[in-house]
């Protein structure tokens, strides 16, 4: 097997008397795109900065392309792109000296591609950036990191502002980039319906703390939504079954379960012959772990990190 492109240990990292990533370990395969979720002040974007070498960890390290990434050398600093937050090019420049630039720093920038990216979006290059709307403006800052050429994408949050059909041909695109260079692409969002469609793996943060971390597929496949009856109580599923959360909504008891290898069938038996078992997606998973943590971690953080 190939090395992580992106590892993470024990990485925490402190703004004064406040916690924005504690003690996250955590590892990014070439050909994977993960999806990293999590509520504003999750550390999301933290993290991100981390990997990037924007910010220095307070414990732990990250390293990145199988470096320190505080002393990433410059032609490794090539083979990462980024969309972050607060990162935008200069208002007055235009989309075709936008392209220009990045062309002529990294020949790896493949400019055909961003100008029938560019194209795609409804966007002639005569236009300045200034002058975009929100959604326009990730959109460009996605099209550059898409054709740098990267063996790493790390995106903030890149399909914000965009309407539902743009989003999914942008996360389109993050799939095709990482199949055709064997990449890999950390994507921080919050429009989880969008990139279930093309990640391989999913991170959830809360609080700075890694609640869950598992390939998508192994989530589709063993965990399961239990519905019984508001009158009963949860049953105890015993061996191999743990309880991710539950709630009660009007005349039905949902709970949601990590099966472990059990089948649906003996699920159903030990729920009982009242409860329906299901499978469950991505955005009602996240929810339920999001919703469902203790009341401590889920109280207000004083700013977003």
């Amino acid at each position: 097997m190939s090395d992580p492109v992106i590892e993470a240990r024990n990485l925490t990292r402190d703004f004064g008397r406040l916690r924005a990533l504690d003690w996250l370990s955590l590892q990014v395969w070439p050909g994977h795109v993960l999806a990293l979720l999590g509520p504003n002040g999750a550390g999301k974007s933290t993290f991100l900065r981390l990997v990037q070498g924007l910010l220095a960890p307070t414990a732990g390290q990250v390293r990145l392309l199988g470096r320190p990434s505080r002393r990433l050398p410059a032609d490794l600093c090539r083979r990462v792109a980024c969309v972050g937050q607060d990162q935008d090019p200069p208002p007055w420049a235009t989309l075709r000296q936008l392209l220009a630039l990045q062309a002529g720093a990294s020949p790896r920038f493949d400019r055909p591609l961003a100008e029938d990216l560019c194209r795609r979006g409804g966007l002639s290059l005569g236009r300045r950036f200034g002058s975009l709307s929100k959604g326009q403006r990730r959109w460009v800052l996605a099209v550059l990191a898409l054709a740098a050429g990267a063996e790493v994408l790390l995106l903030d949050e890149p399909a914000e502002g965009l309407d539902p059909a743009a989003r999914r041909d942008l996360y389109d695109r993050v799939r095709d980039c990482v199949n055709e260079r064997d990449a890999a692409a950390v994507v921080a969002t919050h429009v989880i319906g969008d990139i279930e469609r093309v990640a391989d793996d999913v991170a959830i943060i809360h609080r700075g703390h890694l609640v869950l971390h598992a390939p998508l597929e192994e989530l589709r496949e063993q965990v399961r939504q239990v519905a019984l009856p508001n009158t009963e109580a949860l049953p105890d599923l015993a061996a191999g079954v743990s309880l991710l959360g539950s709630i009660r909504l009007g005349q039905t008891l949902v709970a949601w379960v990590r099966c472990n290898g059990l089948s649906d069938d003996e699920l159903h038996r030990r729920a009982g012959p009242r409860a329906r078992v299901r499978t469950v997606g991505l955005e009602r998973l996240y929810l339920t772990i999001a919703e469902h943590l203790s009341e401590d971690a889920r109280k207000p953080t004083e700013e977003t990190v």
